[in-house]
């Protein structure tokens, strides 16, 4: 208990350190205020402005155009028509027909003009994949064509990657446009951009630096279409369907999240129905004399997709329904080694003395919404 000299004595103490505190606070420096975020450099201007109308689309626009929406984000001037003059001119000039390798005049190319300048884009697709090449081309009234160097482009623009004139965050540019080899799923496990989409502008001289925006996207799966022998097999054989399909995107999705190259997909923990190795193999022979086709019972697909099974990745599963044998083909569309990663194929076949078909399910990886929009400018 203190006594009453020592409570005014430590009264007084405590006064003058809060007057202390005081006079120190009053005294300290103000705190500087927040900085504010630094604007986008000039180089990244373009694909900032591309990565803005990205996210102002929305999920719902997204969800229902997929990456076709990437069209909405820039600008891409459209192919001349053949008659258009000076384009038509630039089109069969031997130095531009020599540098795209055409031997041929009558051989076909599109022709645009990059905006506000007398120079064009010359470009040509050949070949199954669909391979794009291009060269570019100054007009100057009154002297021959002159071919320019272009900008460096990434990939082999081939099936989903093209490049093109055009115009980005109203700038005049080379814009192009890589899709992905792997399925929106996929894409989405390993984090990584579904889309990218390089802007080099041109500066009134020269091509500027690159800047590169990267899409990446949230994806679901869902059954886009079944074809069935007979009407009722669709609804049987659809939970099967569905099942496998689920375990061999699941591994895919895994697979690419880890880097590493595809896995055995383990359909059942129990292993395989026992017996069933005689009816795999006649189903492997049937699909290898027929090139591996999809089987559509008389039926045209309102989905998009290739004709027939990719030879790689493709699964031949034993199953068994209500007691009966069968063996289901799991794998992605294509032609030859070529895949579309984005569908998935599962066609149930009844075990006999001929393997018969009953059911076709194509399963399509969908963007479900944006989740994010990087931009990075390219390194000197």
């Amino acid at each position: 208990m203190f006594r009453r000299s020592e409570t005014t004595r430590t009264l007084g103490l405590v006064s003058a350190g809060l007057s202390a505190a005081i006079l120190i606070a009053a005294a300290a420096p103000a705190r500087p205020p927040a900085a504010t975020p630094k604007a986008p450099s000039a180089d990244a201007a373009p694909c900032e402005a591309v990565a803005a109308r990205a996210r102002e689309l929305g999920d719902a626009r997204w969800s229902a155009e997929g990456t076709a929406a990437v069209e909405a984000l820039v600008d891409i001037v459209p192919e001349a028509p053949a008659s258009a003059i000076p384009e038509a001119q630039v089109a069969g000039d031997p130095a531009v027909r020599e540098a795209l390798g055409l031997g041929r005049r009558d051989t076909p190319v599109e022709v645009r003009r990059l905006p506000g300048a007398e120079i064009y884009e010359v470009s040509h697709v050949s070949g199954s994949a669909a391979c794009q090449s291009l060269v570019f081309a100054r007009r100057t009234p009154g002297k021959p064509v002159a071919i320019l160097p272009g900008p460096t482009l990434q990939g082999e623009m081939c099936s989903g990657g093209y490049a093109h004139v055009g115009k980005a965050g109203g700038r005049p540019a080379l814009i192009q446009i890589e899709r992905a080899a792997a399925s929106p799923s996929e894409a989405a496990a390993s984090r990584k951009p579904l889309v990218e989409i390089r802007v080099t502008p041109w500066t009134g001289a020269a091509w500027g630096r690159t800047c590169k925006v990267g899409l990446a996207f949230r994806a679901e799966r869902r059954l886009a279409e079944r074809l069935c022998a007979r009407a009722g097999d669709c609804k049987a054989f659809e939970p099967t369907a569905g099942s496998l399909a689920s375990a061999f995107n699941r591994t895919k999705a895994q697979d690419a999240l880890k880097g590493r190259a595809a896995t055995p997909v383990r359909y059942f923990p129990e292993g395989p129905p026992k017996g069933s190795e005689a009816a795999v193999a006649q189903v492997k022979v049937y699909m290898a004399k027929a090139q591996r086709p999809l089987p559509l019972f008389g039926g045209t697909p309102t989905t998009s997709v290739m004709p027939g099974y990719s030879e790689d990745e493709l699964d031949f599963v034993p199953v068994r329904i209500d007691g009966r044998a069968y063996v289901a083909t799991v794998g992605f569309p294509g032609i030859g080694w070529r895949q579309d990663r984005s569908s998935t194929l599962v066609t149930l076949f009844e075990a006999g003395k001929a393997m018969t078909p009953r059911a076709t399910y194509i399963f399509t990886d969908a963007v479900s919404g944006l989740e994010s929009a990087k931009v990075e400018v390219a390194r000197d």
